[in-house]
């Protein structure tokens, strides 16, 4: 008899001021590092410009300022994380990439939500003595403009 492997969600996680966060890998693009960005008047704090990626232009958000954190200089190597949203794309400020690691639903705690809550951390995956929080993309893209 043959058990088959239990199925993984791939997480790409990153750093936001000394923590572990993820976004679900089949939300990921891909990731840039930190170029020039263009501002855009009258934008949010949280947003501190676009970019061009190969003719599409992208809202970049500064994960840190959107998730009420302190804000920290950008560097050459800070990444980009482009994900792909409901018919667009953005780009998100991460301060350091981790890795991607495989987890099982076993370990993906999810919480329960109300329709009014807005909090973007919407599970909490165990692996090893690591806690990762996820974050919902959806909720993440909630508020940017529509600049394409």
């Amino acid at each position: 008899m043959t058990t088959s492997a239990p199925e993984l969600t791939q997480l790409v996680v990153f750093q936001l001021h000394e923590h572990e966060y993820a976004l679900p890998a089949d939300r990921v693009a891909e990731v840039l590092r930190m170029v020039a960005l263009t501002p855009v008047p009258e934008a949010p704090a949280w947003l501190p410009g676009v970019l061009n990626l190969r003719g599409f232009v992208i809202p970049v958000v500064d994960l840190r300022t959107r998730l009420g954190m302190p804000a920290a200089a950008y560097a050459l190597n800070t990444p980009i994380i482009v994900v792909k949203g409901r018919n667009r794309r953005l780009g998100l400020i991460a301060d350091a990439m981790i890795d991607v690691v495989g987890v099982t639903a076993a370990a993906l705690e999810h919480f329960e939500r109300s329709a009014a809550d807005q909090s973007v951390v919407v599970a909490l995956a165990h692996t090893g003595s690591r806690v990762i929080l996820v974050l919902d993309t959806d909720r993440v893209l909630a508020g940017t403009p529509d600049l394409i």
